[in-house]
């Protein structure tokens, strides 16, 4: 339950603090008082979207505070533990701070600072925040399955079905995906295939390409290389050639050496000359006799480089990039070999997910065509309570065509008949703002025990409803007000009557600037308030002005229910259902 809102520097608000009770409350107050601001303020703390506009003007920042006492929606308590926070003594403290500067706005959740997501899973499961906005909703079809489920219970189901359709969707969207793949991979896969043979079967070797073509270069100078090599060695070798003449030298020269010790090396190096001149000598032929006259490997070697060139050139100029290219090409036949797997895996899952699918939105469907029945049965009891006695709702529940939507296999529409004899037509074609008011208070009304919120604001509920519907209402509000925290922001005299307490809401004008305030009424606070709305200007005598303090004192008395002052009985009650406030 809301215990206590305070603002500061909030639009038309200097400082203010309000304190919130059990029951019915009743907001009111002159046009462009400031009875919106509330209406924004508890939008901002059930996580709406804040924006500079809400600060004061010459302020820095705007504040925003709520307290809510007693806390113990199942959902909330939830959302608290999934983020490591707790209740202060059962209450929750929430606060936010919208600056001027967008990095200094700020979420304080039980003390902790916390971001708008946070808000919205917390903190709007314990406010239901009924304005214009939510009228207008109704208009819209796809809210009205919402509503529906929500009155059906069928919540769970629902979520259940939508996490199911998710993963549905999920492995539709992968089979398609890779269907679409195999038929441009069955094109793709012979060529792959193709490139991926031609590559393997060159045997590729990173820089035989340069290797073979040194070997033949090789091959082609044979004839040239054994020519000079046997040359050379001949000269080393044969009689009278060089070592022959280093052999003379060196035995002229030995037979000196005892004259002088000096010439002892000198002949040590003319006899290693010598005999490096014979190892010359055999080296030069035994490379000439390895060499290879064989015409054939050169013809080899030439058919194989003239391939390797071929090859190269059409994937990336070398043996390194064609083997890379091998390993992408490679690599990409076993992914479609992956995908295949996956995708005859989908194709044996998906039949048994989708009749599970249809097995869960049957479900739902058929409780959806069990509670709609009920559904409108409450919502004409409380029409007709609230003035549209010749009203009629219901709600037509069709199959969507297709696939299944993440809501099931349905669609739905509000009809409404506003008087009788009318047939029956879509909401959004024949509603009058009033009208519309009225279907959202009754179908809140039919719910409250299935989908139980603390406290309920309605801002404009009473939107075109004259005054003695207003009595209805009021006193329909009010036996909410005992199942639930109603604050009701209204312009009717009959409506504000029924509260448990009433506030309201005017602005003065102080030192140049418009300041927005809200006061406690006591008793005879709410007869001045009530006369005001009744049409006595303030602080005016006269009979018109002594007749409107009377019947405001006769609708606090609770005897005046009716514009013209009989008594108006309670509006019916829907058939009760156990849950949340059933006693």
């Amino acid at each position: 339950m809301l215990t206590a809102l305070r603002l500061r520097n909030f639009a038309i608000v200097d400082e203010l603090e309000l304190e919130f009770g059990a029951g019915l409350t009743a907001i009111t107050g002159e046009t462009g008082a400031g009875k919106s601001v509330l209406i924004d303020a508890l939008g901002l703390i059930l996580g709406g979207r804040g924006s500079e506009r809400a600060i004061r003007g010459g302020a820095e920042c705007a504040e925003i505070e709520a307290r809510f006492d007693e806390v113990s929606h199942p959902a909330v308590l939830a959302a608290l533990d999934e983020r490591g926070l707790g209740l202060d003594g059962g209450a929750l403290i929430v606060r936010r701070v919208i600056a001027r500067n967008a990095s200094q706005r700020r979420v304080y959740i039980a003390n902790r600072l916390a971001t708008q997501a946070d808000l919205r899973a917390i903190v709007a499961p314990l406010v239901d925040l009924s304005s214009q906005h939510a009228h207008h909703g109704l208009l819209q079809r796809r809210n009205h399955l919402d509503v529906v489920d929500r009155f059906a219970g069928l919540t769970a189901e629902r979520e259940a079905f939508s996490a199911a359709w998710h993963g549905w969707r999920t492995d539709s969207d992968r089979l398609a995906a890779l269907e679409g793949a195999r038929r441009e991979r069955t094109e793709r896969r012979d060529w792959l295939g193709f490139v991926a043979r031609e590559l393997r079967e060159a045997q590729l070797v990173a820089g035989e390409a340069r290797d073979l073509t040194a070997e033949l270069r090789k091959a082609q100078a044979a004839e040239d290389l054994i020519r000079a090599c046997l040359s050379a060695s001949a000269a080393l070798a044969d009689d009278d050639g060089v070592g022959d003449r280093l052999g003379a030298t060196v035995s002229s020269l030995s037979r000196l050496e005892r004259f002088d010790s000096d010439l002892v090396p000198l002949v040590g190096r003319a006899r290693d000359l010598q005999a490096w001149s014979c190892e010359l000598a055999a080296d030069l032929s035994r490379y000439a006799e390895s060499l290879d006259l064989d015409q054939g490997r050169q013809q080899e070697i030439s058919k194989r480089l003239g391939d390797l060139h071929d090859l190269l050139r059409k994937y990336g100029g070398s043996e390194e990039a064609a083997l890379e290219r091998l390993a992408e090409v490679e690599a990409e036949l076993g992914r479609g070999d992956a995908d295949d797997r996956e995708l005859e895996l989908l194709q044996n899952e998906l039949p048994s997910q989708t009749a599970d699918l249809h097995a869960r939105g049957e479900v739902l469907h058929q409780g959806r065509v069990a509670a709609v029945g009920r559904l409108g049965t409450e919502v004409d009891v409380i029409l007709h309570a609230l003035g549209m006695t010749g009203a009629s709702f219901a709600t037509d529940i069709s199959r969507r065509g297709g696939d299944p939507g993440p809501a099931g296999l349905d669609n739905a529409r509000f009809l409404l008949a506003a008087n009788t004899g009318e047939s029956r037509a879509p909401l959004e074609e024949v509603a009058s703002g009033g009208e519309l008011s009225r279907v959202l208070l009754a179908i809140k009304r039919a719910s409250v025990d299935i989908d139980p919120v603390p406290t309920c604001l309605y801002d404009e509920v009473d939107a075109g409803l004259s005054g003695s519907v207003g009595s209805v209402l009021g006193r329909y509000l009010a036996e909410l007000g005992r199942r639930q925290q109603v604050i009701v922001i209204s312009h009717l005299p009959q409506v504000a009557a029924a509260a448990d307490r009433h506030l309201s809401v005017s602005k003065e004008h102080r030192d140049g600037r418009t300041i927005s305030q809200v006061t406690e009424l006591d008793a005879g606070g709410r007869i001045d308030e009530l006369a005001r709305m009744l049409g006595a200007a303030d602080g005016s005598d006269g009979e018109a002005a002594a007749t409107a303090r009377a019947h405001a004192r006769a609708l606090l008395d609770g005897g005046a229910w009716t514009a013209d002052g009989g008594q108006a009985g309670a509006p019916p009650r829907p058939p009760k259902r156990p849950g949340f406030g059933a006693s």
